[in-house]
């Protein structure tokens, strides 16, 4: 009973994020779309940002667990990490399976080139076992870089394009939206706090390190949003949202839930991390940038690849325990 109860509420826990995730997200479409913005645009950054509400909000609340004396390093790296591996593996495994995804090269270049640069920073953020605030800043700095490229790729910071409504839209009263949104954000970070609870628990109990928790369930768990919106999108011929959400999502996850945490207080970096973990996300992550720049896009045999690379790691994950 001691497992089967924190089990039961970290699943809840799990379901009542997506559902708060997916209230907040649908929302915010409907108010990035008040202002005609593409695709792409609305995939990098409002569903990244809203769909990576729960990796966010578990680390923040693990990180200020740390004042009350309880250890939740390993938790929260492990959560970011696992929502890395989750989307990358998910996202492409299940997507190309059912659809074609691709992006102009062009876009890939600087979108997967940051990718691939965040990823290696972590890495070498934690050579030294620990991250201090300094680092965390800078992890800070370079995700609100990011988003200004975004946002001045899309041509909203040199004029080119408008960020007026549209007379029809600007009818509309978007305050319902606004008023489901904060809704939707208020439940996530409910649903965060039995999260976190919960895994804390399992890990006493079961007698494995919080990294397993994070990376296995937590991580799976909080990356369904992402899974969920790219195959939609996919089913809709909207690759530009699904591969927009999947790059602007995995950059988030490298630099935001482990910047802010550290920003509260410092984290520290397991050896184990450091020498596995770390070395197949930035593998995987090569293979999923360098399958996304062939001439067709990633379709069935390469996201059967992808999902077999993942599912491998995650088995040798588990028989280390």
């Amino acid at each position: 009973m001691a497992v089967s109860a924190p089990l039961a509420l970290l699943l809840i826990g799990l379901a009542a994020i997506v559902w708060a995730t997916h209230i907040a997200v649908e929302n915010a479409i409907v108010v990035a779309r008040h202002h005609r913005v593409s695709d792409f645009f609305i995939g990098v950054v409002v569903l990244a940002v809203g769909s990576d509400l729960p990796e966010i909000v578990v680390s923040l609340d693990a990180a200020l667990r740390q004042f009350a004396d309880q250890e939740t390093d390993n938790l929260i790296i492990g959560n970011a990490i696992g929502s890395c591996f989750g989307q990358l593996g998910l996202v492409i495994g299940i997507g190309g399976l059912i659809g074609r995804l691709s992006l102009p090269r062009e876009q890939l270049l600087r979108h997967g080139g940051f990718l691939l640069a965040a990823t290696v920073g972590l890495f070498l953020v934690g050579l030294d076992g620990a991250v201090s605030r300094l680092e965390a800043t800078l992890m800070i700095l370079s995700f609100v870089a990011y988003i200004y490229m975004v946002i001045h790729e899309e041509g909203l910071i040199t004029g080119e394009r408008s960020l007026e409504a549209d007379e029809e839209r600007e009818r509309r009263s978007v305050v319902g939206n606004w008023v489901r949104l904060l809704i939707g954000m208020v439940a996530v970070v409910l649903s965060a706090e039995v999260i976190v609870q919960s895994a804390l628990t399992l890990a006493t109990n079961w007698g494995v390190d919080q990294s397993f928790i994070g990376i296995a369930i937590i991580g799976v768990g909080t990356s369904l949003p992402e899974v969920v919106i790219s195959i939609a999108a996919v089913l809709k011929r909207r690759a530009g949202l699904s591969v927009g959400n999947l790059l602007g999502s995995n950059i988030l996850d490298t630099l935001l839930p482990i910047g802010l945490a550290a920003l509260l207080v410092p984290l520290s970096f397991s050896r184990a991390i450091l020498t596995f973990d770390l070395p197949m996300l930035m593998g995987l992550t090569v293979l999923v940038l360098s399958l996304l720049f062939l001439r067709n896009g990633v379709r069935w045999p390469q996201a059967a690849v992808v999902l077999a690379v993942y599912c491998s790691y995650l088995i040798t994950l588990a028989r280390g325990l």
